[in-house]
C-alpha cells in the first residue's frame, strides 16, 4: 500500500516548496534588473567599479558581528552596496549586490546565498535609480560647495538609504514569514528596532566616502580613511559578541544543574524555552521582551536546585506536593545578574498562570502567562509524572482551557508555537 504523509509532513513539504519558490523568484529578479539596467543605461567597468567590487571582497574576509541574540549582524555590505548606488549607477550597483550576496559566512546554506544575492542585486538597483530621481549626479559630475554636495549628493543618498531598506525589510520579511511562520508585522517591527538605526549609520559612512571620493578629489584613497575607523567599531562589537556568547554558556550551565537534579526534566527547558519565545514574537511583544521570554523559559526550574534531590526526582513538577515554592528559589539564586533581570518575574510567577481561578490572569504579566502555559503544556504532553505517564495534546489544551493563561490568545499561539516547531523538524 502507498503510504500517505503526515498532516505535520505535508505542512512543512508545502513550507519548503513556498520558500524556495520564492527563494528562486526573488533571485530571478534581481538578476533581471542588473542586466536591464546594464542593458539600458550600461555601466563602465574602471577602477571605480574594480575596487567596489574589491571592498565586497574583503566585507566578506572581515566577516560580520552578530549580535543581539542573532537579530543584527554588523558588516560592511550596507555601506558598500549604497556608495556603489552613487559612484557607479544602477547597473554598477546590480552587480555589486550580485557579488555581496554569495560572500556569506561559512556554513551558510546555499539557499541563503542565492536570495541575497537577488535581494542585494535588487536594492543596487532599485537603490540605483533612486538616486538618480533623487537628483543624484554621478560621480564624474560632483558639484562643489557645501549645499549642492548636500542637494545632489547627500539627499539622494539619504533617500536611497530609505528606499533600499524598505525594499530590504520587505524582502526579508516576507522569506521568515514563509520558512519560519512568523508573524510579518512582528518580523517589520523587529527588523525596523534592530537595524534601522545601522542603516542610517550606513548611509552618513557612505556619504563620506562617496565626498571624500568626488568632491574632494581622492578617489579610491578616500577607502583607506574610511576602512579603519570601521574595522575599529567591528573589534569592539565583537567584544560584545563574546560577552554575549559568554551568557548563553552561563545558562546552558544552569540548565544542566536543573536536569542533574531532576533527569526526568531532561531537554525541558529548551522546549519550554523555544515554544515560549516562539509564542511572544506570533503575541508581537518586543524583540527584547522576546529574549527575556526565552531565557525565563530555560531558567523557570532553577529553584529546583535548591530542594532536596529525592523529594524532586519522586514528587515530579505536576501538582508535586512540596514544590510550590520553588520558582522564587530560583529568582533568589539569579538577583543581581543584571542581565538575567528582564526575566526574573515570568521566572517568579509561572507557575501561577496555570493555578487557581482563570480571572487570576490579570494580575499577571504576558511573559509569565506565556512561559507558564508552554512550561504547563510540555511538562502534560512530553514530561508527565516521574513515571511518565503523559497526555495527548488535545487533552492538554482542554485541562490548560481553565487556568489563568488559559485565554484564547495565548492558546493560539502556542497552537501556532507547535506548528512552527513541527515545520522545522519536518
Amino acid at each position: 500500500m502507498p503510504t500517505e504523509a503526515s498532516p505535520h509532513e505535508g505542512g512543512a513539504r508545502r513550507t519548503t516548496v513556498a520558500t524556495n519558490t520564492y527563494v528562486a523568484m526573488v533571485a530571478v529578479v534581481g538578476a533581471s534588473l542588473t542586466a536591464a539596467a546594464i542593458r539600458f543605461d550600461g555601466v563602465q567597468v574602471d577602477a571605480t567599479l574594480l575596487v567596489l567590487l574589491l571592498l565586497a571582497v574583503l566585507s566578506w574576509l572581515f566577516g560580520s558581528v552578530v549580535v543581539d541574540g542573532g537579530r543584527v549582524t554588523l558588516s560592511f555590505h550596507g555601506i558598500v552596496l549604497l556608495a556603489a548606488m552613487a559612484l557607479v549607477g544602477p547597473g554598477g550597483a546590480g552587480i555589486v549586490g550580485m557579488v555581496l550576496g554569495p560572500l556569506q559566512e561559512a556554513g551558510a546554506p546555499l539557499r541563503a546565498r542565492i536570495f541575497n544575492t537577488g535581494m542585494l542585486a535588487t536594492m543596487g538597483v532599485v537603490g540605483g535609480y533612486a538616486y538618480i530621481v533623487a537628483g543624484g549626479v554621478p560621480i564624474s559630475d560632483a558639484p562643489s560647495g557645501t549645499s549642492q554636495i548636500v542637494l545632489h549628493i547627500g539627499i539622494p543618498l539619504l533617500v536611497v538609504d530609505i528606499v533600499q531598506f524598505v525594499v530590504n525589510v520587505l524582502l526579508l520579511a516576507v522569506v521568515v514569514r514563509l520558512a519560519a511562520g512568523l508573524s510579518m508585522r512582528s518580523q517589520v517591527a523587529q527588523i525596523l528596532g534592530a537595524t534601522g538605526p545601522a542603516h542610517l549609520g550606513y548611509g552618513m559612512i557612505a556619504f563620506i566616502m562617496v565626498v571624500l571620493w568626488g568632491p574632494a578629489g581622492l578617489g579610491a584613497a578616500s577607502v583607506f580613511l574610511i576602512l579603519p575607523p570601521l574595522v575599529v567599531a567591528q573589534w569592539a562589537y565583537r567584544q560584545y559578541a563574546e560577552e554575549v556568547k559568554g551568557h548563553e554558556r552561563a545558562l546552558q550551565v544552569l540548565v544542566a544543574a536543573v536536569e542533574a537534579k531532576a533527569p526526568h526534566l531532561v531537554g525541558h527547558s529548551s522546549r519550554v524555552a523555544e515554544l515560549s519565545a516562539a509564542m511572544a514574537d506570533n503575541l508581537g511583544l518586543r524583540s527584547q521582551v522576546v529574549a527575556d521570554v526565552r531565557v525565563a523559559g530555560m531558567l523557570h526550574d532553577l529553584g529546583l536546585t535548591t530542594l532536596p534531590t529525592s523529594l524532586v526526582r519522586s514528587t515530579g513538577v505536576v501538582g508535586g506536593r512540596g514544590l510550590q515554592g520553588y520558582p522564587a528559589l530560583g529568582v533568589q539564586l539569579l538577583r543581581g545578574m543584571s542581565f538575567l533581570s528582564g526575566a526574573l518575574d515570568a521566572i517568579a510567577h509561572h507557575r501561577d498562570a496555570v493555578v487557581g481561578r482563570a480571572d487570576a490572569a490579570a494580575d499577571l504579566s504576558m511573559p509569565s502567562l506565556v512561559v507558564g502555559l508552554a512550561d504547563e503544556y510540555d511538562l502534560l504532553t512530553e514530561v508527565g509524572t516521574p513515571d511518565g505517564v503523559v497526555v495527548a495534546r488535545e487533552d492538554a489544551f482542554e485541562a490548560l482551557r481553565g487556568t489563568p493563561a488559559g485565554r484564547e490568545d495565548l492558546l493560539r499561539a502556542l497552537e501556532h508555537a507547535l506548528s512552527r516547531r513541527a515545520g522545522v523538524a519536518g
